[in-house]
């Protein structure tokens, strides 16, 4: 789909979500498809309800991207953000390490991350939702603590109103998280049914999401002497992955077009540039992606899409994803009433073998599949995934470890960890690097 502006008016608008913003008068050419060349634009302030929840479906079934206007976050709130985002990692270098994140709290400043164990080219801060879910507080106050550790920002004198700034885009993209979590599980029934099950998970996430908001910079990368190029295997920004949670909201540059995501496919290892298509921002858009959690939760319906980040030889390049996290203590599995069977064993509830959650309303969704998926437990995936970002554990957790077909340790290895683990106390690698490191099966 390819944007069409139509000036500069703008009209005030808000929603029942309470996200404030501005409308702007893009038009969506409805002629491009989901086998284009661009991954799908999608206008949130559509009033045909039920053309948005059809386009949220095939963007999320296909490309798993798209980008959303009229998203009702402030303009002067990204302009904000951006520069305090820049402030940030204009600050001395030795002013970032006090602030330097470790294997006993997964929050603050880094330069060293692995992605799929290959080191990132980049700087970048992560601040998460607070154990308290009380910005107010300290932000080491003891009751702060969970699994995630504690947010450290600098300080007022070293970069003033970072934290508020930081703080009200956070809260920002937590209702507009909400707000499409909500409108992504009616894409997937098609219609608007009453299901228990989700809406009790929707208010879960809403009351319990354990998000992080997490500001990168990519400061130029150049080719000589190195033998690599951007988008060799040698240099990028970023390896190809998959995001671990529900969805991600990101904003980017609007100059700097680095990020590219895999076209329809689902291999990991993808060598040739030409399956690799680049997201050209639209100005004030966010673009935003399905997880692996999503992908769970929808039986393999959402494609949680492989991505990447390139380098640039002369462009410094800026961005911000906000991802949008279960509770630690979620137990993520497909939505029941869209599976033909459900595992007595593994939700430990009764099996539901005819798939009659969504009342009488059942005939009229999606067409039912069997059971793809294992239930994940977040906190150990996520728990999981920081490890391998701070360490080499010689293991990288993937959704497919959760097939029904997979005969991988690691669902074994979630029931040990959740006997282990307080969610309330601050993840420590080497406390829990006995259950997380070995991709050995246990012995029971």
């Amino acid at each position: 789909m390819t944007p069409k502006h139509n000036g500069d008016d703008r009209e005030s608008s808000s929603d029942s979500n309470g996200l404030m913003g501005y409308r702007k008068s893009w038009k969506v050419d409805d002629t491009d498809d989901a086998t284009g060349n661009e991954i799908p634009i999608i206008d949130l302030s559509n009033p045909n309800r039920s053309q948005l929840i059809e386009q949220l479906y095939e963007a999320c079934s296909t490309w798993g991207f798209f980008q959303l206007i009229n998203h009702g976050i402030p303009s002067h709130l990204l302009t904000s953000f951006r520069h305090a985002m820049c402030n940030f990692f204009a600050l001395p270098y030795d002013v970032k390490l006090q602030l330097k994140r470790h294997a006993k709290n997964a929050r603050g400043y880094f330069d060293d991350e692995l992605t799929k164990r290959k080191r990132d080219w980049k700087e970048a801060i992560d601040v998460g939702a607070p154990g308290s879910r009380d910005w107010n507080l300290p932000d080491d106050d003891v009751q702060n603590a969970c699994l995630d550790g504690y947010n450290q920002f600098p300080s007022g004198d070293e970069c003033p109103n970072f934290r508020d700034v930081i703080v009200e885009y956070f809260q920002q993209c937590s209702k507009l998280s909400s707000h499409l979590a909500r409108l992504m599980t009616l894409a997937l029934s098609g219609i608007e049914i009453n299901d228990e099950e989700i809406e009790m998970f929707l208010e879960r996430m809403e009351a319990e999401h354990t998000s992080y908001l997490r500001m990168n910079y990519y400061p130029p990368c150049s080719t000589e002497g190195n033998n690599h190029k951007p988008g060799s295997s040698g240099a990028l920004g970023i390896s190809p992955h998959r995001d671990a949670g529900f969805l991600t909201i990101l904003l980017q540059d609007d100059d700097c077009h680095s990020l590219q995501v895999a076209r329809f496919e689902d291999d990991d290892d993808i060598e040739d540039d030409d399956k690799w298509v680049t997201v050209h921002p639209v100005p004030d858009s966010l673009t935003i992606n399905t997880g692996d959690m999503a992908m769970i939760c929808s039986n393999g319906r959402f494609r949680a899409p492989l991505h990447r980040v390139l380098t640039d030889p002369e462009k410094k390049r800026y961005s911000a994803p906000f991802f949008y996290n279960p509770g630690y203590n979620e137990l993520i599995a497909p939505f029941a009433c869209f599976c033909k069977e459900v595992i007595a064993e593994d939700l430990g509830e009764p099996s539901n073998n005819d798939a009659t959650g969504c009342d009488d309303e059942t005939n009229n969704i999606r067409e039912l599949q069997a059971l793809k998926y294992h239930p994940c437990l977040w906190g150990y995936f996520r728990a999981l995934r920081f490890a391998g970002d701070l360490t080499d554990l010689g293991v990288e957790i993937q959704t497919s470890h959760y097939k029904m077909e997979s005969k991988s340790s690691h669902i074994e290895k979630q029931r040990r960890f959740l006997e282990l683990v307080n969610f309330e106390e601050p993840f420590d690698v080497e406390r829990y690097r006995h259950v997380l490191a070995s991709a050995e099966d246990i012995q029971t």
